[in-house]
This record gives C-alpha cells, structure tokens and sequence, in this order.
C-alpha cells in the first residue's frame, strides 16, 4: 500500500527520495476493509489536498501586449507547504470499529508527512481467550517532509489580450519503479483592456483566470499473506492469486481568480491576485488482497479471506486563493515568482523560453 502514497509523489523522478522512507501499509487493508479504509485516506489525505491545491498555483501568465513572442514553452513547480497539523493524525477520532491503540496514551500516528521514525501499534478491540489481542500491526511512519515539490512542464500561447496555456506530465514510468503518472491542464486568462477600453496602453492590468487540470496515476501493487501478527492459529483460506493487484489514482482541481498587476520597469512587473480553488481526489485498490479478522463466532480466533476490489476512497477540496509575485521578462526568456500565503500554498516558479 505504500504505493499510495508514493505514485504520487515520484513525478518525473524529482521526488524519489520520499519513497525510500515510506513503509508498506498493506496491513491496514488486511486488518479489516472498513477500518482500513479510514485509516488509509487519514494516512493519504495531506498528500490529496498538496496534489489538489498544487495543480492550481504557478497558473498565472503575463499578458505582456507589446511582446513580438506568441508561444512560450516553460518548466513550472510548485512548492506547498504541509500544515503541522496535517503531520500527524488522532486514530480514536476515526471511529474505528475493529482497532484501538495498543497504548492509552499513543493515539497520534504519522500522515505520509510525518515523522520517518515514530509510529503506534493498532491491536483488535476483540481478544483470545487469554485476553490478548487477536491481531496487531504497526501504522506506517511518514516521509518527514514539511513541503512537497510538484513539478509540470507547460506551453502558453498569446493573443493580444488572452493566453491560453496548457500544463502537463506526459504519462511515464517512474525510472527503476513500475509507478506510471500523467497530467493534463488548461487554463485561460482574460485581459479585461478587451473589454474596458480605459484600461488598454496602461502600465497597469486587470485579468481574470481559470484553469483545471487532471492528473492520474497506475500502479500494480504485491500484498500477500502474512503481513500481521497474531498469537493465535488462523482458520479459512486466502489462496490468492494476487496477481491481479492494482491501484489507480486521480486528482481534478479547478481555478477561478482576478489578478492586478503593475510594470514596474521594462522588464519587470510585479502581480497580486485573488480566488478559489477545489478539486477532488480519488484512490481505487483493485484486485484481490488477503484479509483477516475476528472469528464472527466469538471463539478467540482469527479467520483469513480472499477480498475482491477493497478500496474507493473519494475526497473533495477547497479553498480561498491569495497570489503574489514578480516576473522577469526578456527577448526570450522569462522568470516567475509567486508565493501564496493561505493553507497548502507556498512558492512557484515558472521558467520559459519564448519560440515564437
């Protein structure tokens, strides 16, 4: 399961190093479906909302009118900010209807952006006849990364007063993994001096802005038997194949924003704007995984079944957006700033070579 996680975050190989301090959390699954699932979207969710929100900064474009170039090919990122709070995650707040903590006073385990050494151990409300525990297993500990990178490539095209820009991951398998991703955005901003004749030939601007993007993810995943502890013997059958495992991941976000901006000299201006972003998440485990749980029959002991399709987790987003920056402007090169002080923003950078 550790694949959830981190088919999002090794976009064209910039961020592998979150995948070496991620464990497998396979065993969420086996312990149980429904707790599970819980537990796998408060273990995912920061890395939802980052992806969501990231997929809507660094989408401002300079509606520069005098500039002979018409297409600009660039390399964007967007650097977001985790929340602290977002670090970590209460497990008695998930109303867990199999699972509590081992330890009274242990409660809070790691999101993926937590801490790479700290964990808590999970054991089954239901008991043997010696009153231990029927099943235990560790949650997974976090990258520890207080800020994600998410990088896009993009091309915008010029007319007088409205550029059209496209943003985008070409669908591509993560070197030396079996991760693949892909992304694919629009967006258009409008220069009101269209419509408001007072505002052309101004050494100030006025625009408005929307933009959406779509990016997916594949993976095949290998969870097999055996990734729990229990002390007793186990009954029923999980014969397999797992062959079949896989997970699909996709992620909309939507933008809608006014930006004013200022030259404030040949080559530099400077922008502000303002709006909203939402989008949704959505993470599918497909296949068949082995589970186990308490005996129904309440004898102290644990029963293993083959589960078909396990996870469909879906999550929905929003919130306000604050932009400011400056942008750099050249005969064939630019360079952008932009910091967004709201929760899940951050820094963005856009660097473009203009080809026509």
């Amino acid at each position: 399961m550790k694949k959830i996680v981190t088919i999002t975050l090794l976009l064209v190989g910039v961020m592998t190093n979150f995948a070496q301090n991620l464990v497998d959390t396979g065993a969420l699954i086996q312990g149980g479906v429904e707790d599970g699932s819980k537990l796998v979207e408060a273990y995912v969710k920061p890395l939802n909302k980052a992806i969501v929100f990231g997929l809507s900064d660094v989408t401002y474009s300079k509606i520069k009118r005098d500039d002979k170039h018409h297409l600009t090919l660039s390399v964007k990122l967007a650097y977001i900010n985790i929340p602290n709070d977002d670090w970590t995650y209460d497990v008695t707040k998930l109303n867990l209807q199999h699972f509590e903590p081992k330890e009274a006073d242990k409660i809070m385990a790691q999101t993926v952006f937590g801490d790479s050494l700290k964990s808590i151990t999970l054991v089954s409300k239901e008991k043997d006849l010696l009153g231990r525990p029927l099943i235990e297993f560790d949650t997974p500990t976090g990258s520890q990364k207080s800020a994600m990178p998410l990088p896009f490539l993009g091309a915008t095209y010029r007319l007088k007063y409205t550029n059209l820009s496209f943003n985008f991951i070409p669908y591509i398998t993560i070197p030396d993994s079996d991760f693949k991703v892909g992304m694919l955005g629009v967006g258009v901003q409008q220069d009101l001096a269209l419509f408001v004749k007072s505002l052309q030939d101004k050494s100030y601007g006025i625009s408005i802005q929307g933009s959406g993007a779509y990016l997916y993810g594949h993976s095949d995943l290998d969870i097999q038997p055996g990734k729990i502890y229990t002390p007793v013997s186990i009954t029923g059958q999980t014969t397999g194949p797992y062959d079949n495992q896989e997970i699909n991941v996709s992620y909309t976000s939507l933008n809608l924003a006014a930006y004013f901006d200022y030259n404030i000299s040949a080559h530099f201006n400077v922008f502000a704007g303002g709006g909203v972003n939402l989008g949704s998440s959505h993470i599918m485990v497909k296949g068949t995984y082995p589970v186990y749980a308490a005996d129904p029959t309440g004898l102290g002991a644990v029963v293993a079944d083959d589960v078909h399709d396990p996870l469909d987790i879906q999550n929905t987003f929003s919130r306000s957006k604050l932009d400011f920056g400056i942008r750099g402007d050249w005969d064939r090169f630019f360079v952008q700033l932009n910091y967004s002080p709201v929760t899940y923003g951050g820094l963005g950078l856009n660097l473009g070579y203009k080809m026509l």
